[in-house]
């Protein structure tokens, strides 16, 4: 990432050095991109990386102690794969050293952006950071440090930095007695005992854990809690299931309790076939980042030449280091409630807590904007894993509806954030499915995606590998695709032909349910408890319709009730089956008997229920006003505003989310209908909640607000999915499911995107 320098500024200069722009910041320092004040140029390989103290701190006689021993290490330390110490100054007003810039993303950044790496770059990048290692412990130096966000990924391969606390084998701790030194996730258990503790070997344990993040895109201690971490890595309990079998005895090997059992680092090179490739095999999307970072460097270095200011210097994006357990002012994805953890993990918690107050605190690395590789690595969260044998590792578990919560909420609850959610080892991921889409169902292991005539895909939810296609009998139903229903092991699909069975596993047929006699076309489903909710309309005959109520498992049909008017999209909440009619009010059914059990006056062209304040929500067919309708006698009780609403949405609380066609997104109390705050809102098409959060979709993006209400007009996180190489940006809205802090994308072309949520 390259932040632009405050405007209207004269050029800052260090030694001969003037700074073009921020790149990221530590605790104590921060980094930016320079080239030589005499000699401008915007050749990002002839720039360099500055990094000084910050402005707002004092470089007292112990810091300055520090960064001499930082510059020494620095250049006792060298190679093609350590970044080389170009220049430094301990002794200036503000102390400051110059490293060769790197111009491509830390390895986080990468994993993150555009998930975890094939299992060749894997071993490449492991091969090339060991042999760099290698060299750094000939020189009698410890890293100490190793983490996803100080390693730059460079074309020609990866570059080692941050050396700032590296430790000659030789030298006295200048930590606290008891102080832990390292970042939590990437520690070695000798970094909980002590920094004397720590030897060749540490380096050793702490490269494994990177390059299991980088081929499964998790660390392999991650917990949503610290103390967690620590106990684990205490007992080198290392989590491998995502990483690729053909890695995992290596990986294991620098990963064991015992630093005599591990490899060197010279060994380790070996192992994973030693040297560097004359042409590194980065994947595409490591490519464009590298492009990127290279082409808003190059940019930054003409505007220094050209002699203007570098104030509207491109950027990157946001960046937050990688650090699983590093809490920042609101985490992307809060941890799961103590309340609702295994007692296993809670145990080995409270143990992992004895074990911190033990040895001393652990220094953390800041993630409040401050944090960072001196070149700004980022990656966001990570899935979650148990602590310890006693808890197994717990990952999604029921299946999300792409309409939420039961009432078609468009509220996917605490369960869209809390990271236990999350299917078993998902990283980012898309996929071209080859056929236009419709709604989706997430499985714990599969997502569903179906299409015209019956048809529908079968991914696998971490990576998003097809596993099966069910083809397409024909267009038989005029409103598109149905909602797919997942019951156990099967899934069922519902078009004008009737209710298909297929394995959820390998879409295998399961057998059939046709539907009612007498040219019926189906107009919407819902899916309570096992049953599927039906509505049909006469497609020979205008103005007849029909409710079913059918019992999956077993195929039996419960119940079909007949109506005297067209239905729409029927919802099953608050203990009844509710059904707009395309005239009138809407009807009401017993769910257990099909018996009409109240009418309502209001038309309505879609409804929502909320079960916790027996409020109906209803949008006006023709007019998209809101209106809120009491859950027994359906008449209405206060009305939302008085615009028209492209997408409505209400989570637990009560607070209802309105996406109006004029471009504004309103929230307000579904009791009451005083309105809680607003925002202007032009690119989104629908809306959803996920824990605190609410979404806002677009074409081609996701934006994120606190349900609370955003603090300003900036208060607010973009996501933009990341697309296969080539594809065309979509010109339609994605239909948007939220599990475990992940959100997946069916967009109508046939494009799926698995990210993480803003």
């Amino acid at each position: 990432m390259l932040e632009a320098l405050p405007p209207g500024r004269p050029p800052r200069i260090l030694g001969p050095y003037r700074l073009l722009a921020r790149l990221g910041a530590g605790g104590m320092g921060e980094v930016h991109l320079a080239c030589r004040a005499d000699a401008p140029t915007a050749d990002p390989y002839r720039m360099v990386a500055v990094k000084t103290v910050r402005d707002d701190l004092e470089a007292d006689g112990d810091f300055r102690t520090r960064f001499r021993r930082e510059i020494a290490a620095a250049r006792t330390v060298d190679g093609p794969g350590v970044a080389r110490l170009v220049d430094a100054d301990a002794d200036a007003p503000s102390p400051w050293l110059a490293t060769e810039y790197v111009p491509g993303p830390s390895l986080a950044e990468a994993v993150v952006r555009s998930g975890a790496l094939p299992a060749g770059t894997v071993r490449a990048l492991g091969a090339a950071l060991a042999g760099a290692l290698a060299g750094v412990h000939a020189a009698e130096v410890l890293h100490r440090d190793l983490k996803p966000a100080n390693v730059l990924l460079a074309a020609a391969g990866p570059k080692l930095i941050d050396f700032g606390i590296a430790q000659a084998f030789e030298a006295t701790a200048l930590t606290s007695t008891g102080l832990v030194v390292g970042s939590p996730g990437f520690m070695s258990p000798e970094h909980l005992v002590g920094s004397r503790a720590v030897v060749p070997a540490s380096d050793v344990f702490c490269l494994g854990a990177v390059l299991a993040f980088a081929a499964s895109g998790r660390g392999p201690f991650h917990d949503d809690e610290m103390a967690a971490v620590i106990y684990r890595i205490s007992r080198a309990e290392a989590d491998l299931d995502g990483v690729p079998e053909e890695l995992r005895p290596v990986l294991e090997r620098c990963l064991r309790l015992d630093p005599a059992q591990r490899p060197s680092a010279a060994e380790l090179a070996g192992l994973l076939g030693g040297g560097v490739p004359e042409v590194f095999p980065w994947p595409g999307a490591v490519l464009s980042l590298l492009a990127a970072y290279g082409e808003a460097a190059r940019s930054a270095g003409e505007a220094a030449a050209s002699g203007a200011g570098v104030a509207e210097l491109p950027t990157l994006g946001p960046v937050v280091p990688y650090s699983p357990t590093a809490l920042t002012e609101r985490p992307a994805l809060p941890a799961a409630p103590v309340g609702r953890r295994r007692r296993g993990a809670v145990t080995a918690g409270a143990v992992a807590l004895a074990l911190v107050a033990a040895v001393g605190a652990v220094l953390l690395n800041r993630a409040d904007g401050r944090d960072g590789a001196s070149a700004g690595g980022v990656a966001g969260p990570t899935a979650g894993t148990g602590a310890g044998t006693a808890a197994p590792v717990t990952t999604l578990s029921q299946v999300v509806l792409p309409y939420g919560g039961e009432g078609h909420t468009h509220d996917f609850g605490e369960a869209g954030t809390d990271r236990a959610h999350r299917p078993a080892g998902w990283s980012p991921w898309s996929v071209e499915t080859g056929m236009p889409i419709g709604p989706c169902a997430l499985a714990p292991e599969v997502l569903v995606c179906t299409g015209a005539g019956g048809s529908a895909v079968g991914l696998r939810a971490s990576d998003g590998k097809r596993l099966w296609t069910v083809p397409g009998r024909r267009d038989t139903s005029p409103v598109g695709p149905m909602y797919p229903a997942v019951v156990d092991d099967t899934v069922y699909l519902t078009d004008a032909d009737g209710i298909a069975a297929y394995g959820i596993a390998d879409g295998a047929a399961r057998g059939k349910t046709p539907v009612p006699d007498g040219g019926w076309g189906v107009k919407g489903t819902d899916l309570v408890d096992g049953v599927l909710y039906s509505s049909y309309f006469d497609v020979s005959e205008d103005g007849k319709g029909l409710v079913s109520a059918v019992r999956l498992k077993d195929g039996e049909v419960l119940w079909r009730t007949p109506l005297d008017g067209v239905p729409e999209q029927l919802v099953v909440g608050g203990g009844r089956v509710l059904v707009p009619m395309d005239s009138g009010g809407p009807v009401a059914l017993d769910p257990g008997t099909g018996r009409i059990v109240g009418r309502g006056g209001t038309p309505c062209g879609a409804l929502t229920v909320h079960e916790r304040s027996r409020s109906v929500l209803c949008t006006g067919p023709s007019d998209a006003s809101v209106t809120v309708l009491d859950d027994r006698t359906l008449a209405p009780r206060h009305a939302l505003g008085s615009g028209a609403a492209a997408s409505v949405a209400v989570n637990g609380d009560g607070l209802v989310a309105v996406l109006g066609e004029a471009g504004t997104l309103t929230a307000y109390d579904v009791a009451s209908g005083r309105e809680r705050w607003r925002v202007s809102e032009r690119r989104a098409e629908q809306v959803c909640f996920a824990g605190d959060r609410l979404l806002a979709v677009g074409e081609g993006s996701v934006r994120s607000y606190p349900a609370a209400g955003p603090a300003d007009a900036t208060d607010f996180e973009d996501y933009e999915p990341k697309l296969p190489e080539g594809a065309e940006d979509p010109e339609f809205p994605a239909e948007v499911l939220a599990a475990g802090g992940a959100a997946f994308l069916a967009f109508p072309e046939g494009l799926v995107v698995s990210g993480y949520l803003p």
